[in-house]
């Protein structure tokens, strides 16, 4: 009898062993979840002692904690939550659980994790607060409508709320820090701070460029050449007015030395000698731009500066983003001379989809500022999205460090949504030399 009980009880013992290690060998994702937001709770147990019961903390629905470092100080909308459908300029840094930074918009951080670039524009984020915004981590979206303007806020979040499994990859070029961030990990937004809020960024750009034309260049609002765009011509002028681009030159080629900036200065382009110096202590684009006007794709602020321009002539022009990178903007990227880069990059596919994602909402589709837009994201970005679509991504954490030592890095100057932009271009001579010394030296 005593050896029958024994048997039943080693059977039900296996039974449950084998149970629990068929749970164990293939958890669900739900299970993976759990454990994730049961570890992380007894992380802030540890680390955040007596958040439970501190005011300043609040833990939402999905396991996203949020801590008001600073309340905001600001008044009037300042007293209201921000709105899903807003865009928001925002600041903060990224790091781990273990205090490693991943992401910063701070200049000053990047120089502490040497990862700081003068080519790299270190000013507020501007995003779109929209639930379904694909390059908008769904903790992010959760930690912003949580928030007011002026308010700074430290969130942890479990992975599912960032970037799930796919992490964070470390590229060089100028926010990111020593390393990235694997994937399934919580992370840490620390010192998230709303700065602003615009309901209607279109109005708010050409507000900004009316007053740039106005105020920099002495032009009045009539001068400009269309809604959000001016150009002018600076004196002196070219003693012969002979034309680059005339109904005889469909086939033009534009010889040019150019600068591109943002309305604050700062230099994003320019393939003059001395900019390039002053603006990055470095030469990267050597000798003047040919452009074959008839073939070579190029923003349309900058074309429409140079559809009446003759040779020698100084042209400057400001312009919205409409006719620049638009809602989309254009992601900072990163190249080596010596190694190409394999990995896919979905962000233009993100953007797209975040382009669609506001139209759609706010202005339905094509319609209203849409067709102010005159439809450039379709032609533009259409050809780029099934490419991106199936591209894949990379999705593994690197340093910046495992880069070669010997290897030239160049990195693009990110250009953020709705960002208008300013040129100067200066149109060669016939013969595309006689002004290099002169533009080299500027």
């Amino acid at each position: 009898m005593n050896f029958q009980k024994t048997i039943k009880i080693a059977t039900w013992a296996l039974v449950a062993f084998v149970a629990l290690a068929v749970g164990c060998a293939s958890p669900s994702s739900t299970d993976f979840d759990e454990l994730e937001n049961q570890s992380l709770e007894a992380w802030m147990d540890k680390n955040n002692k007596g958040w439970r019961e501190d005011p300043n903390w609040k833990r939402t629905n999905s396991g996203v904690y949020i801590y008001t470092m600073r309340p905001s100080t600001l008044e009037g909308e300042a007293d209201t939550l921000v709105k899903g459908g807003n865009w928001v300029r925002i600041n903060y840094t990224g790091k781990t659980l273990d205090g490693n930074i991943f992401y910063t918009r701070n200049a000053e951080v990047a120089k502490i994790q040497g990862t700081y670039s003068r080519r790299t524009h270190y000013v507020n984020d501007f995003v779109y607060l929209y639930e379904d915004n694909s390059s908008l981590a769904k903790g992010m979206y959760e930690a912003l409508t949580n928030m007011k303007v002026g308010e700074m806020t430290q969130v942890v979040m479990p992975s599912a709320m960032y970037n799930g499994s796919s992490g964070y990859s470390a590229t060089n070029v100028g926010y990111n820090g020593q390393w990235g961030v694997d994937g399934n990990k919580p992370v840490i937004i620390d010192s998230l701070e709303i700065v602003e809020v615009s309901e209607d960024p279109i109005v708010l750009e050409n507000k900004e460029v009316n007053i740039y034309a106005v105020e920099r260049w002495k032009m009045a609002e009539k001068d400009s050449l269309a809604k959000g765009l001016y150009v002018q011509l600076v004196t002196p002028f070219p003693m012969k007015r002979d034309s680059v681009i005339t109904a005889e030159k469909t086939d033009s080629v534009l010889t040019c030395y150019y600068k591109g900036y943002f309305l604050d200065g700062f230099v994003f382009d320019s393939n003059i000698d001395s900019v390039q110096m002053n603006a990055w202590g470095e030469i990267v684009n050597e000798g003047p731009m040919k452009w074959d006007m008839s073939q070579t794709q190029m923003i349309e602020g900058f074309k429409k500066a140079c559809c009446q321009a003759c040779y020698g002539d100084h042209i400057r022009a400001v312009f919205t983003s409409a006719y620049g990178y638009g809602i989309s903007g254009s992601a900072a990227k990163a190249t080596t001379e010596s190694s190409s880069d394999s990995s896919s990059d979905l962000t233009d596919y993100y953007n797209y989809l975040n382009y669609y994602s506001y139209m759609n909402s706010m202005y339905g589709g094509y319609g209203g500022y849409g067709s102010y837009y005159n439809n450039y994201y379709s032609n533009y970005y259409n050809p780029y999205a099934s490419a991106y679509y199936n591209s894949g991504s990379s999705s593994s954490s690197s340093s910046v460090e495992d880069e070669e030592e010997d290897a030239k890095v160049i990195i693009t100057t990110e250009i953020l949504p709705f960002t208008p932009l300013v040129f100067e271009i200066w149109v060669c001579d016939n013969d595309g030399t006689s002004n290099d010394f002169e533009h080299n030296d500027l």
